[in-house]
């Protein structure tokens, strides 16, 4: 009775979801190397002027704030070949001109040009206001820049720019060869068809329960593979089935059908959080390790503390792009951004233009801060990548790094670049969130990632794998359907 429900189970959700997940292979194999598209930050500051023209003193900017003001932040960049400064705070102009202190000039359809021809030197070959999501733009929150405008360029390239009306910002940018690798990759890997993305919560339920039944399917099709495997572990022959479709489906999954049940957890595990009862953390820290993953600890906003005079720090440092007064706790710096890397230099510092980088003392005191004398902990200087901090692309995880080693249950670790100021945490339920999603997902595993080559070898090998079982299913939900189709209508003839 088992066996036959299994069957019945494996038959019925193989019928609905073996083309599902045969997308799903194929398409992995192209998300190795292409996403979806999108205009990065990275291509807009590519885009963007160098920091210049006649600015004020740091007296005069903050000069034409009214009284009530509370700035959390500013920055500084170039608003076409003007520069502006960006304030954040309670009671503060959101955008003002550097060089006059007048607001920056509403949206309008020159400047909106103007950003398209940063984007773009090619002719115009159609400009379209649109009023609905498409493929490229499929996300519901972007339903709030409504108007968007569409410009398609006359080039080899046939880009694509979409700017919202209501703020200027470009929101896409794509040209012919993206969108191709999109729909072989991106699309059907993430289920990014137009009409279920821009509703966020179907998107969800549907990627959760498809890949959730769909590991049931799986399940059950290697219990009864494993199954006839014993049954037959004393014939010669390997596989019970001498029809080559049902032999090929039973050797693909036994040797990798473990591997898509995994495939298919973890990729709803992609949009889920792990169950409370696998957590660790009492219920009121649980969320902890994920507030602040990555990032500089940002202290209050004193501009009294900026000693060194911002000016003199764009005249040292060539080609800034943005310029962004910031805290470490209490010490403030200027985080400096060109078009290859982001710079922090010490604000304090009035004798010289000096890298800002965090001491074995500020991260001690850091420590202290969070636990005082009632956890004990080690502080040391990581040189080489341990279990919890390592990856395949390096610039994310750069050496060396100060390691704090909590001996707390959870077996904490606080990580901090003393450079880029990054820092992370980590903690048993992070570590199995990231084991559940990227370790199965991915193969974000440290033994794989150390070795870029063997890491190559096993996820092609998986995905292929993967993609010939579920091709073998498809193949046979098709005979089965056609098979059916055949005895329905011979019985009305």
């Amino acid at each position: 009775m088992f066996r036959k429900i299994l069957k019945l189970t494996h038959k019925i959700l193989g019928l609905l979801l073996s083309i599902l997940f045969l997308m799903w292979f194929l398409s992995g194999i192209v998300m190795i190397y292409h996403s979806f598209p999108r205009a990065s930050q990275q291509d807009k500051l590519e885009r963007q002027q160098v920091i210049d023209g006649n600015l004020p003193d740091m007296e005069t900017l903050l000069s034409v704030l009214p009284d009530s003001a509370q700035v959390r932040s500013l920055s500084m960049e170039m608003y076409f070949d003007r520069p502006v400064v960006h304030f954040r705070g309670k009671n503060t102009p959101e955008t003002l001109y550097a060089d006059s202190l007048q607001p920056v000039e509403a949206i309008n359809d020159e400047t909106i040009e103007r950003t398209a021809a940063q984007w773009c030197s090619s002719p115009i070959l159609r400009v379209d206001s649109m009023y609905k999501l498409d493929q490229w733009i499929p996300f519901g929150r972007l339903r709030e820049e409504f108007p968007i405008y569409k410009y398609t360029f006359a080039d080899d390239g046939r880009h694509e720019l979409y700017i919202s009306s209501k703020t200027g910002r470009v929101l896409q940018f794509t040209d012919k060869d993206q969108r191709l690798w999109a729909w072989l990759g991106a699309i059907p890997h993430w289920v990014y068809f137009t009409s279920l993305r821009q509703n966020q919560v179907a998107w969800i339920n549907f990627v959760k329960w498809s890949s959730g039944i769909g590991c049931i399917m799986c399940l059950a099709g290697l219990i009864l593979s494993i199954q006839l495997a014993w049954r037959n572990r004393h014939k010669k022959l390997f596989s019970p089935y001498r029809k080559r479709w049902f032999k090929w489906h039973y050797v693909s999954g036994l040797i990798f059908g473990i591997f898509t049940i995994t495939f298919a957890f973890s990729g709803m595990m992609s949009l889920m959080d792990i169950p409370d009862w696998m957590k660790k953390a009492p219920k009121e820290k649980q969320d902890m390790s994920r507030r602040i993953p990555w990032g500089g600890s940002e202290g209050r906003f004193v501009a009294s503390a900026y000693r060194l005079d911002y000016r003199k720090v764009l005249e040292a440092v060539d080609s800034v792009k943005s310029i962004e007064w910031a805290t470490w706790q209490k010490y403030p710096y200027y985080r400096l951004t060109t078009d290859s890397q982001t710079i922090n230099i010490d604000a304090t510092d009035t004798t010289a233009i000096r890298i800002f980088l965090l001491t074995e003392d500020m991260v001690r005191k850091e420590a202290v801060k969070m636990y005082g004398d009632s956890i004990p902990y080690k502080l040391d200087l990581l040189t080489e990548y341990d279990q919890d901090y390592y990856g395949r692309k390096k610039d994310r995880t750069q050496l060396p790094v100060y390691r704090i080693i909590v001996d707390d249950e959870m077996h904490t670790r606080h990580y901090y670049q003393p450079e880029t100021l990054m820092q992370r945490r980590v903690d048993d339920d992070g570590r199995l969130r990231r084991l559940l999603y990227s370790g199965l997902h991915s193969l974000n595993i440290k033994f794989l990632t150390d070795r870029p080559v063997l890491w190559n070898i096993v996820m092609y090998t998986l995905l292929l794998g993967g993609t010939f079982l579920s091709l073998t299913g498809v193949v046979l939900s098709i005979k089965w359907i056609i098979r059916k189709a055949n005895r329905f209508f011979k019985q009305k003839v």
